[in-house]
């Protein structure tokens, strides 16, 4: 083919094209609009909308705006969906382009006898949107059981693909991944740490977010910097023509909401939530402190009996185990000071119908101060009477802190753009002291006094630029395309006694990122998206390129095929520091390739679902291949002075599993039940001799009910939850060797690692609320019981290797705990 040939032949395309977007315009038209809450004017963002009839549906951005080309010129009804609104039918009148459409939704109410249920009135969570991703409705979540109030996160882990067994984090333990896998974003900030209450329930306020989206695996180009998981969530922007004020408390904690207009153009929102833990201790509270704080004193006791050396006062106190006997014992102790709050504001503010200013904060903090005073008279056998007190400090200190900026526009129906400046901070302070004094009790003299103790200091922070654009270029294809620029600085340092450094490490970080995404719709049939993201990241001066594929493929009304691949990179890692003897205390650190390697991981889904009026049956089977894992272990140290370098440790996994979903969808009974097999594996060449070994998150069956039900002003929900064990690594024997200047080294030997399982673990939670009016004031009153039945689910289990054979402990999570809750919306 001659080059004259070739440039007939493109001149003969571009005619052709142009003549077919000439028939186009002239027989269809554009439709845009805004999708708001019809109650209270918020904005809704991934609204879906459909024309009746024809294979035409896009989906609202994230400041509600949406757009349709290609719509025909005749009359024709709008369907929009929302999961938690009642499906609303608008009809647009033939003729021309009309001006942009407002749409108003209506919540669906919890008193479904007041409004007639349609097919697409989807209730808590809705799936179908694109390839593993679920739409959840954080209102919504309130009819589920719940400790303390609503919660977000220990909402999602009822969802299917997301472990439910973890009742000791809030955390998401999504398809194999862990919680530092995930991107957790708050309006466009990067969240570290989601937990309050050592991990029992989540940093969100469910009064404060509007919207959330979890994308399981394979998530879209638009995100990046880690390998797991999203969770995007969007807070709310308020009602620009109204004030509104909510008050609320249970038995752990009390908050408050407001939303004032701002010059009938946007509004500014507040949201406060504290314990009240340090003021008053409830029942509730004593439970779940009790608990944790049981794992901090068992595993010191714990480590006190399997320690070399036997020095830290666990058995027989200073200067070995069974040095005497105990003739007396008088402890006195302070209860522990602890307390949580977080705080929400974002103000919002529209200039035009098509710009939106919005500034957006969030802080979160956890405090603990566990110090205590202790004595104990101990006889020998000699009789002498010996004092020994014993100053533990004990403080911990851990949370996060954000700000976030945004300008979007819609510059006409067709192109969107989202430009955000973020920064946000994780922070985790530790510090314990013993300060161990044994004086002789008839004389009154110090006999001996010594001190010791460690400190941990971690802080990740995260300077995000990022521009987002949307262009609907046809009617059958959507370009997404933008940049990242990040800045990230990581503190972590871990001191011995004041005096040994363990590790020292002070870090950052630049990190430049871009993508772009074609959404490409073949008829009512097929969907493809492909598009690719690629990242510079100076510390290993190289470019990473992450391709991003889905499909899906509609063979008839009601069934559906789907699948998707990417690649992912991850460049701040949670190291995990596990160690048998003194426990886990992971930390945060940046990729360098020598310390620690940049995580990678490849994501394969495909799957089918079933989908009628009022349910779907979905299906979906995925692998993740992850690289670069990370490990931690001061087992080692103890040979010597070691490099800090051979105490990292590299390795591979591998996630695998099949997740089935039968969900009923409307109506005033709602829910669903799943069932995930699944398998993760892990491979360290220097660790289990090579060998591969479980992950501690292994988890090979799961199983889910999730009931809901609606009776007039009443609605109850209960939950089912149920796993097989989880994998972990025993200590079988202790060993003691004498070294030349005459101290002994003491040595633990370990099972075959994550070689043993605990026993499963399943539980039952009920929930019951009761609404009600007291003239403008809208009240709810809610019960949960957590732990129906009271089963006895192991969390952890402890070693003393001072009994022979070797005495194993269960140390056990809650039995069965209520929780009252009531709360005033006026």
């Amino acid at each position: 083919m001659n080059l004259a040939m070739v440039r007939t032949s493109v001149l003969l395309a571009g005619l052709l094209a142009t003549g077919a977007l000439g028939a186009e315009a002239q027989q269809t038209r554009t439709i845009s609009g805004l999708v708001r809450d019809s109650t209270n004017g918020e904005t809704l963002p991934f609204a879906a909308i459909s024309v009746r009839g024809t294979a035409a549906r896009t989906m609202s951005n994230r400041d509600g705006y949406f757009t349709l080309l290609g719509v025909p010129t005749d009359s024709f009804t709008l369907r929009v969906t929302f999961v938690g609104y009642g499906a609303t039918d608008v009809a647009v009148p033939a003729g021309a382009n009309p001006d942009r459409i407002v749409i108003g939704m209506s919540p669906i109410p919890f008193r479904l006898d007041e409004i007639t249920v349609v097919a697409d009135d989807y209730r808590i969570m809705r799936t179908g949107d694109g390839v593993s991703r679920i739409t959840a409705s954080p209102r919504d979540m309130a009819v589920l059981p719940s400790v303390g109030e609503v919660d977000i996160f220990r909402s999602l882990q009822l969802l299917p693909g997301i472990s439910g067994t973890n009742e000791s984090s809030s955390g998401l333990f999504v398809r194999g991944g862990t919680p530092d896998q995930n991107l957790v974003l708050l309006d466009g900030m990067t969240v570290y740490h989601v937990d309050h209450f050592f991990g029992f329930f989540s940093a969100f306020n469910a009064d404060a977010i509007k919207d959330v989206q979890v994308f399981k695996s394979a998530f879209p180009a638009q995100y990046g910097g880690r390998v797991s998981s999203v969770v995007d969530m969007t807070g709310k922007t308020g009602d620009p023509n109204r004030a509104h004020a909510s008050l609320g408390m249970n038995l752990l904690s009390a908050q408050a909401s407001v939303q004032v207009p701002l010059f009938r153009k946007g509004s500014v929102t507040l949201t406060a939530r504290r314990s009240y833990t340090d003021l008053l201790q409830t029942g509730l509270y004593n439970s779940i402190f009790t608990m944790f704080q049981g794992e901090e004193e068992d595993a010191i006791g714990a480590t006190g009996a399997i320690r070399p050396g036997g020095g830290t006062g666990g058995q027989g106190g200073p200067g070995g185990r069974g040095a005497g006997r105990f003739a007396q014992a008088n402890f006195t102790t302070t209860n522990p000071d602890f307390y949580f709050y977080d705080v929400n504001g974002k103000v919002t503010y529209r200039p035009t119908d098509s710009d939106v200013l919005s500034i957006s904060l969030y802080s979160g903090q956890d405090y603990l101060d566990q110090s205590r005073f202790q004595s104990t008279d101990l006889t020998t056998q000699g009789n002498l009477t010996r004092g020994i007190t014993t100053d533990i400090t004990d403080l911990t200190n851990w949370g996060n802190k954000g700000v976030s900026g945004k300008w979007a526009r819609q510059w006409d129906s067709r192109l969107y753009t989202n430009v955000l400046l973020a920064y946000s901070e994780y922070f985790s302070d530790y510090n314990r002291r013993n300060v161990n004094e044994t004086r002789d009790a008839a004389a009154d003299t110090l006999i001996a006094a010594r001190s010791f103790g460690s400190s941990e200091d971690n802080q990740v922070g995260d300077l995000t630029i990022r521009m987002d654009n949307e262009w609907q270029a046809l009617r059958t294809h959507k370009i997404d395309f933008g940049g990242w620029f990040t800045r990230s600085d990581v503190q972590y340092l871990f001191l011995r006694d004041d005096t040994t450094t363990v590790l020292d490490s002070d870090q950052d970080a630049l990190r430049l990122a871009g993508y772009v995404q074609d959404t490409w719709s073949l008829g009512r049939a097929l969907n493809l998206t492909l598009g690719g993201r690629a990242a510079y990241y100076d510390q290993t001066a190289k470019m990473y390129l992450e391709p991003r594929a889905s499909a899906a493929w509609r063979i008839t009304n009601r069934v559906t095929l789907k699948g998707a691949y990417g690649r992912y990179h991850q460049f701040v890692n949670r190291v995990v520091n596990e160690n048998v003897t003194e426990g886990s205390r992971d930390f945060w650190l940046l990729a360098d390739g020598d310390l620690v390697d940049v995580t990678s991981s490849q994501h394969y889904v495909a799957g089918a679902s079933y989908e009628t009026n009022g349910f779907l049956v979905d299906v979906e089977a995925y692998r993740k291949d992850l690289q670069g894992l990370s490990e931690f272990s001061l087992r080692f140290r103890r040979a010597g002075e070691v490099s800090v370098d051979n105490l990292f440790f590299e390795g591979t996994g591998v996630a695998q599993g099949v997740e089935f979903l039968v969900q009923k969808k409307t109506g005033a009974y709602t829910g669903w039940v799943s069932y995930t097999l699944s398998r993760v594996e892990h491979q360290f060449p220097d660790l289990n001799d090579g060998e591969p070994f479980p992950a501690l998150h292994d988890q090979t069956h799961e199983a889910k009910l999730v009931n809901s039900i609606s009776l007039g002003r009443w609605s109850f929900s209960g939950t089912w939850v149920y796993g097989t064990g989880k994998p972990y690594t025993a200590p079988e024997s202790e060993y003691a060797i004498e070294l030349l200047d005459g101290r002994q080294q003491g040595y633990i030997h370990v099972s075959t690692k994550n070689s043993l399982r605990l026993p499963a673990y399943h539980r039952a939670d009920i929930a019951a609320h009761f609404r009600f009016n007291l003239g403008t004031w809208k009240g709810d009153v809610g019960l949960s019981v957590l732990n129906l039945y009271n089963r006895n689910n192991v969390w952890y289990r402890e070693f003393d290797l001072t009994e022979s054979p070797v005495l194993v402990t269960d140390v056990r999570y809650l039995g069965v705990t209520p929780n009252l809750s009531v709360r005033f919306e006026f």
